[in-house]
């Protein structure tokens, strides 16, 4: 699995996270066992940032060098500030460089667009090879762009019914920028019984019903063809999981391996739609 899209996401293990994590943060042995899990199965990617607690710390300590290492910074308005961040995070990381290096926050970029030339001189000296930034609306993305900000990895949401940023992958890829998708599972939601589903999250028991109603026809996972229908994304070049064990990384990695592709499924999924847009940021919930 050399090319294997899967990157993995590491604010599990430094903060408890998603709303169907019942183990907490994982043991040192457990990920030690994940690290070696990846790195065997072609998961070359780590995904940390310096507000995942001290998952930076714990990559730096139990993670060996076969891995990519993309950090992301927030709150940060100035160039001592981000120079401080910079060092700290490679500090943790026991590195000299790593591989991107993106602005959390898109909005930090917006209001201060000068944190992109820090970000290209970290480039041009060799702490950082790839430079860019997280994004949760169209309109962040699209602000940035307009500012001719234009990343060399980019980081979205996306999944079965959060497709927003479709029109946008052409822009993107003609820019020669890496597409990183997260929240592909939507936090767990996919997982959650449509019948059962707290008051909040009530406008989305129609939607699951019938991924639920699309799973059994094909006799497949919602785990699976939430995977899957990124993984065959053309445009889409890592794909961001969290997990909590080793377990849970070779779950994915089989469903990965196992899928045939099926257009029918495909088209399927793309007539779904969610009418409250608002919910698919879990930030609202």
């Amino acid at each position: 699995m050399t090319d294997c899209k899967l990157a993995l996401g590491t604010v599990q293990f430094g903060l408890p996270y998603g709303i169907n994590n019942k183990q907490g943060i994982p043991s040192e042995s457990e990920l030690k066992h994940i690290f070696n899990i990846a790195a065997q199965k072609g998961v070359n990617v780590l995904d940390t940032a310096s507000a995942y607690g001290n998952a930076e710390n714990k990559i730096g300590e139990y993670a060996s060098n076969n891995f990519q290492i993309i950090s992301k910074f927030s709150k940060i308005s100035n160039k001592i500030e981000f120079e401080n961040n910079l060092n700290n995070s490679l500090k943790k990381l026991r590195s000299t460089s790593v591989y991107g290096y993106l602005a959390h926050v898109a909005q930090d970029l917006i209001d201060y667009p000068d944190l992109w030339n820090l970000l290209v001189e970290s480039k041009e000296k060799g702490k950082v090879k790839k430079i860019g930034f997280s994004v949760y609306t169209t309109t962040e993305l699209e602000k940035l762009l307009s500012l001719r900000i234009f990343p060399d990895i980019v980081q979205l949401p996306y999944s079965l019914l959060d497709r927003k940023f479709e029109n946008l992958f052409t822009t993107l890829k003609k820019n020669q920028c890496e597409i990183h998708v997260r929240s592909i599972f939507l936090q767990g939601l996919y997982f959650l019984n449509p019948d059962e589903l707290p008051i909040k999250l009530y406008g989305f028991k129609k939607v699951l019903l019938e991924l639920t109603s699309i799973c059994n026809y094909y006799n497949i996972s919602i785990h699976e063809l939430a995977l899957n229908f990124i993984n065959s994304n053309p445009n889409i070049d890592k794909i961001v999981i969290g997990v909590d064990n080793a377990i849970q990384l070779e779950k994915n990695i089989e469903a990965i391996k196992n899928w045939k592709n099926n257009s029918e499924i495909t088209e399927k999924i793309n007539l779904l739609e969610i009418y409250n847009k608002e919910l698919l940021n879990p930030s609202n919930w």
